[in-house]
């Protein structure tokens, strides 16, 4: 013969149990696919190797002997400070021709560059592809500016990449045909490589789709315990024979 109350009593466990599983699980399945979309973005922005390219825009400067970028800083609205102990910062300089790419305190290059013409970029709007540069007018041609000891990083050729300094410091990067010639043309992006990018996204992501399955254990659990502790309606006795 069966008790209600202890009936019920198993009954009121068994919905506990299925909604401690299921909210364990939800909340789980969450933050596995949160970790998930973080990896994804992650390795979607840098890939594998840690390395993101932002395009700048088109450097052209057909009456000058050089164009001459100054002030490039990178700055953020979120408060993380950069710091060059955890990201690289290079400029990739791509063109037709021979180039050379240099790179240096902005004094330098400026007097190395005096009475030379030259175009001078004032902004960048790399959303559409456009830069914004003054001429300077002049009638010098510079001299050899492999031959310069100013540079603090210089490379020449048609696809080359300089080391540019995150910190706040005044440092102009140079391009010039590499025998200084008038016409200077060349695409200019960004390289940012975060070392350590490539393998959190991965760990993420992975760490992401195993709380995700731990989640759905979790919640197939919480349904069974359900069931499991479903009882039966009570059966009517059955009627006295006389």
């Amino acid at each position: 013969m069966s008790v209600p109350g202890q009936a019920a009593a198993v009954d009121y466990g068994g919905q506990v149990k299925r909604v401690v599983l299921g909210i364990l699980g939800a909340v789980l399945g969450l933050a596995g696919l949160g970790l998930f979309a973080v990896g994804a973005i992650l390795l979607t922005v840098f890939g594998t190797d840690g390395r993101a390219t932002v395009p700048i825009g088109t450097l052209d400067a057909q009456d000058g002997r050089a164009v001459v970028v100054t002030d490039f800083q990178i700055s953020s609205s979120t408060p993380v400070p950069f710091d060059e102990s955890w990201f690289d910062l290079q400029l990739q300089v791509t063109g037709d021709d021979a180039h050379f790419v240099g790179v240096a305190p902005k004094a330098d290059s400026l007097r190395y560059l005096q009475g030379v013409p030259y175009q001078l970029v004032t902004g960048f709007d790399s959303s559409q592809d456009v830069i914004n540069a003054t001429s300077i007018p002049g009638d010098a041609r510079p001299s050899a500016p492999a031959d310069q000891t100013f540079w603090t990083d210089q490379q020449t050729g048609t696809d080359v990449r300089v080391q540019w300094p995150v910190s706040d410091t005044d440092t102009t990067l140079v391009v010039m045909d590499e025998d200084g010639s008038t016409g200077v043309t060349a695409a200019v992006s960004v390289l940012l490589t975060v070392s350590w990018a490539g393998a959190a996204g991965i760990g993420l992501a992975i760490t992401g789709l195993l709380i995700v399955v731990i989640a759905i254990v979790i919640l197939v659990l919480a349904f069974r315990a359900g069931n499991d502790n479903a009882q039966p309606p009570a059966a009517w006795p059955a009627p006295m024979q006389g």
